[in-house]
């Protein structure tokens, strides 16, 4: 397993590269242990200090899942956080991840009925609502049109071949397991991910592998990538 490490620092922004297995920050403010957030902190205590609705989140701007592996950017003062949750609710912010995926998928309960070319013949736009499922709302499943849903956001995937059994993924704004929800529902489950019924692996297949932005200080856009 490859370390969490830092891969880009700049005057008000961090990326660090977070591992498979660690949360991105504590899920409640009376949860401490090992995240993504406590590592940051003990070289950059700064990003402690700004934070939006929850305090104990930090800087973090976005947060991958515990599985899985990539780019997080976290912010370093509030003036930053500020700038970036603005351009994240405006889709300024793309996030690309690698996802090694199999076709078809193990489970069937709370997915409707969807059709899709096969994505590794060109590039391919899933979009949908999103509703939770299961026991506790662990889970999502993806809405096409169902009317109890239709007030809410519309989230799009777009999906390119990388190579026979891996896809490029890029999102802007996200939500909870969009890529993972959305693949497992077009029949190509990530590899690893049985939740979503994918088959059982040692190595969850996503990683987050490119996040583009604009830099508070300088209006600069960078891309960073892994």
């Amino acid at each position: 397993m490859t370390a969490t490490k830092l891969i880009f620092e700049g005057p008000d922004t961090l990326v660090y590269w977070k591992e498979s297995g660690i949360p991105t920050v504590p899920l409640r403010s009376t949860i401490d242990g090992r995240t993504l957030l406590s590592i940051a902190a003990a070289y950059n205590p700064e990003v402690r200090c700004c934070h939006g609705e929850n305090e104990w989140e930090g800087g973090v701007i976005h947060r991958l899942d515990t599985l899985t592996k990539g780019l997080v950017l976290i912010a370093r003062n509030q003036k930053a956080y500020n700038a970036l949750m603005q351009q994240q609710k405006k889709d300024m912010i793309q996030k690309e991840y690698r996802a090694a995926v199999t076709s078809g998928r193990s489970i069937s309960e709370g997915f409707e009925p969807f059709m899709l070319l096969d994505p590794f013949g060109g590039t391919t736009v899933i979009t949908s609502y999103f509703r939770s499922f299961g026991p506790g709302g662990r889970s999502v499943r993806p809405v096409a049109s169902n009317p109890r849903y239709a007030k809410g956001r519309v989230y799009s995937t777009m999906i390119e071949p990388e190579d026979e059994s891996t896809l490029r993924c890029t999102i802007t704004r996200g939500f909870r397991h969009q890529i993972r929800a959305h693949l497992a529902w077009a029949g190509y489950p990530i590899r690893g991910d049985v939740q979503y019924g994918g088959v059982p692996s040692d190595d969850f297949g996503l990683e987050a592998v490119s996040i583009s932005y604009i830099e508070p200080c300088s209006g600069r856009k960078l891309t960073i990538t892994a």
